[in-house]
């Protein structure tokens, strides 16, 4: 309950702190353009398996579609520049228009009543804003530059106009009716900086796991455009990868070919050899026995067959990279090595070499990016030359193992007739290159196959974009914000201030601290005029008062003599001495008010009675009767006031004087009640001195300033008995 009030006291503070936080929201949402959100799917139609090359053949993949999607790659190609600079080029989204409002100028997309063109442009690196005022079927005022030296300038419809270095022109649509009032903005953009701009509201994520699914978002001004622009990045994507995948089956089906033409020539010289030395020799029958002779051999020789086919390999995929005719080219996959490490290498080339065919164009050749990317080619050209001849040595070691093995059979052949055993080894030789000759010939046509099918995209849009309504601002979250900003940043404010508050602030304050009861509370009053009660003041103020005097009547029964004093000045003791006298005289008791604070005394001037002799002049001897200084105002009946008198040099001596004792057994057998205003307590020793001849002392403390400090000395006081019958009035 006392927090509640403690917080409560600032409760036009916090409500005026949260209307200007709701003000300020309010004013927010209306000054600031909502922002749609579309969305759209993009189904990714891939299987497990290497993604353009890998450890698997080349053009395997290519023919079965098993090309790994990776998710994280997919949404790094889709965020990647090349693409946004694409759409943005190929459907103009860099050309925007907006319509000035009262408070809002809002994008308008496709709504604007003409279309601006670029029809010559020197400078695509510069940004040009237009605002276009009196439209009518001829033309309007155009103004361009900065808002602070804006050139004007009267068009006309599909006439060319120029500035700077560009060239530009207005078209009007069909059927359109022109709002002179209207006042309309174009903004045109580079390339690369609408790309970028786009780039900050375009989102691409995983929609669920195992979907194999996209979800990609664009946020911006106009919910149409960002329709538009979602569809025209699922379309784009689709295209490049198509192109890629053609290009990659383009350089497959030629590098075969190439090779076909090779091995063709020479299988065509094996044949034309056999031919030559059997029509030469009149050989046309093979004996049995020289079948039987190298039966024993073939084992051997199929197995040094095959290690033969796969050094024509090395030999046909080294012979790729001489000479530097790689450059720009795809490089074919390791087939029928069977090698993961060769053809690891080959696909992370083939990636980089598609990578570089992407950006080369949108950057330069001489552009740091492809630099690099050549640097890593290179690096990967050796790897892969490295690899090579590591299989090569293997190779060898193979054969030359094998045909020691087969030395014993060479003995034995050694021992057939010369002809036969040329006729086997051309014969050898022309199976080896008709093996590798028919191998290439199905790569070939399974090559053709994918490059047909390389015209159907991995990638399927499931639905066109769509938005539903302003996703910014959110003005629920932007009120609430507010609401809860404009709430607990007063209470914030309060609570600092509690905490670093000195001065007393609730009643439970003292009662906590201190031992002495408290008779009453006094309200506060702003205003100096209303600090004094009448006999006839009904207020607030005068009813506590009455009920202070209630209480003193209770609590003290045969006392009559009552110290009001304080810790310091300020407090409110003097007012307080004057409003208690009151009302002890408005019920008909004889009341004596003195004005002992003959130090600083302020009774008289709050009374606006004028000063003169009083109590220091009596007790010093220059006056013999109290009744020479008693002032008996005229509106307060019963009340009779001493005032202080002049200021002496040395107070406390003249309150050792005897005659004030002399003067407070007088007023005891006059008066009802007598009221000694003191100095404060906390400060000099006046009301100690005065102690002796009182019943009862009344302390002031003064809410929101009193320090908290001065409890504990309060509490010493009463505890101590230095002040007798303390009560507290809280004022």
């Amino acid at each position: 309950k006392s927090t509640f009030a403690k917080y409560a006291a600032y409760y036009p503070f916090i409500l005026l702190t949260l209307a200007i936080s709701i003000g300020i929201a309010y004013y927010y949402i209306r000054i600031t353009p909502p922002k749609y959100e579309a969305s759209a799917l993009l189904m990714i139609k891939t299987s497990d398996g290497a993604y353009y090359g890998g450890t698997e053949d080349l053009v395997s993949n290519a023919l079965s579609g098993k090309q790994q999607s990776n998710i994280a790659r997919e949404i790094v190609q889709l965020k990647a520049n090349a693409l946004m600079n694409r759409v943005v080029a190929k459907y103009g989204f860099n050309t925007s228009y907006f319509l000035e409002g009262k408070v809002l100028t809002t994008d308008v997309y496709n709504g604007a009543p003409f279309q601006f063109i670029v029809r010559k442009l020197n400078d695509s690196a510069s940004t040009l804003r237009l605002k276009l005022t009196n439209l009518s079927q001829s033309g309007g005022d155009l103004f361009y530059g900065s808002e602070d030296n804006q050139q004007k300038y009267a068009f006309s419809w599909n006439v060319p106009f120029v500035i700077k270095t560009n060239t530009y022109i207005l078209v009007p649509k069909q059927t359109t009716d022109f709002n002179p009032e209207a006042t309309y903005h174009v903004r045109w953009r580079s390339v690369a900086r609408e790309s970028g701009s786009l780039q900050g509201g375009f989102g691409a994520a995983e929609y669920k796991d195992d979907a194999n699914t996209l979800m990609l978002t664009m946020k911006l001004q106009n919910m149409e455009r960002a329709e538009d622009v979602l569809n025209a990045i699922c379309t784009e994507y689709n295209l490049m990868d198509i192109e890629e995948r053609n290009k990659l089956s383009e350089s497959t089906v030629r590098f075969i070919d190439e090779r076909l033409n090779a091995i063709s020539g020479e299988l065509k010289d094996v044949e034309g050899n056999l031919e030559n030395y059997q029509g030469s020799r009149n050989l046309i029958n093979i004996q049995s026995q020289a079948d039987m002779s190298f039966g024993n051999s073939n084992t051997i020789s199929n197995t040094i067959q095959e290690i033969n086919i796969k050094q024509g390999i090395v030999s046909m995929i080294s012979g790729y990279f001489k000479g530097g005719g790689t450059s720009g080219k795809l490089v074919p996959s390791s087939m029928g090595l069977d090698d993961p490490t060769l053809s690891a290498l080959i696909g992370q080339y083939n990636e980089l070499q598609l990578k570089k065919d992407r950006e080369a164009p949108l950057v330069g050749p001489n552009s740091l990016l492809i630099q690099d990317v050549n640097n890593q080619l290179a690096n990967l050209k050796n790897s892969i030359q490295e690899s090579l001849s590591g299989i090569s040595r293997t190779l060898n070691l193979q054969e030359s193992s094998l045909h020691g093995q087969n030395s014993q059979h060479r003995q034995f052949l050694s021992s057939l007739p010369h002809n036969e055993r040329v006729m086997q080894e051309i014969k050898r030789k022309q199976g080896i290159t008709e093996g590798l000759y028919l191998y290439l010939l199905q790569k070939r046509e399974e090559a053709a196959i994918s490059s047909t099918s390389a015209s159907i995209s991995h990638y399927k849009q499931v639905d066109p974009a769509s938005g539903y309504g302003p996703v910014e601002p959110n003005t629920v979250n932007i009120y609430l914000t507010a609401t809860l900003l404009g709430l607990f940043l007063p209470l914030g404010v309060v609570y600092l201030k509690q905490l670093f508050n000195s001065k007393i602030e609730t009643r439970e304050e003292i009662t906590r601290n201190v031992s002495v009861p408290i008779i009453g509370d006094i309200t506060h009053t702003a205003k100096a005029n209303a600090r004094l009660v009448t006999p006839q003041s009904r207020n607030l103020l005068g009813e506590q008062l009455r009920l202070i005097r209630t209480n003193l009547s209770f609590m003290f029964k045969e006392k009559k003599v009552f110290l009001i004093t304080s810790s310091g000045a300020g407090e409110g003791k003097s007012t307080t001495s004057i409003n208690l006298a009151t009302v002890l005289a408005s019920a008909g008791k004889k009341v004596a008010l003195l004005e002992f604070d003959i130090r600083k005394p302020s009774v008289m001037k709050l009374l606006s009675i004028e000063k003169g002799e009083g109590i220091t002049d009596y007790l010093n001897g220059n006056i013999e009767s109290i009744n020479s200084i008693l002032h008996a105002p005229e509106q307060i009946p019963n009340l009779h006031i001493f005032p202080s008198g002049a200021i002496p040099l040395n107070p406390a001596d003249v309150l050792l004087s005897e005659r004030v004792s002399e003067l407070m057994d007088a007023l005891r057998s006059i008066y009802d009640y007598v009221i000694v205003d003191s100095a404060p307590a906390g400060m000099v020793s006046d009301a100690y001195l005065l102690d002796e001849y009182c019943d009862a002392t009344i302390y002031i403390i003064r809410q929101r300033f009193t320090e908290k400090k001065n409890l504990q000395f309060i509490n010493d006081l009463y505890k101590s008995g230095r002040l007798k019958n303390m009560v507290i009035v809280l004022n």
